[in-house]
């Protein structure tokens, strides 16, 4: 089973990204981006989803980090985020998104975009 990492720091996102994903996937689900910078290399999974707006640390941050370690660098990461400015899935694309979803978003949409990015990865 794929094992997918979902960061984001609000709860209910997590939740109802998680619901959707768990009978299809194995799921992680990491509130902040720091953690997920530290804990990735362990979890090792085989896909990122990664909110862009968090506390502390945004998601270019970490897709920075991830992107910049050899140990993580091929894992490919999906911005999803509430933004509706083209500016910054074109900065996502630029730094190495496999994917940008925008919220709100039908769970059909982000299970297709994540089997494309995984099918891609093969």
């Amino acid at each position: 089973m794929r094992h997918i990492l979902i960061v984001d720091d609000v709860s209910t996102n997590l939740k109802c990204v998680g619901f959707i994903l768990k009978n299809k996937y194995k799921v992680t689900m990491i509130k902040s981006g720091r953690e997920a910078v530290a804990c990735l290399p362990a979890v090792s999974p085989d896909l990122v989803l990664l909110d862009i707006h968090m506390q502390e640390m945004d998601g270019y941050e970490v897709l920075g980090h991830i992107k910049g370690n050899p140990r993580t660098a091929d894992i490919p990461v999906i911005l999803f985020t509430a933004d509706t400015e083209e500016y910054g899935d074109r900065k996502g694309y630029d730094m190495g998104a496999a994917g940008y979803i925008r919220k709100p978003f039908e769970p059909r949409l982000l299970l297709d975009t994540i089997e494309g990015v995984l099918q891609t990865e093969e």
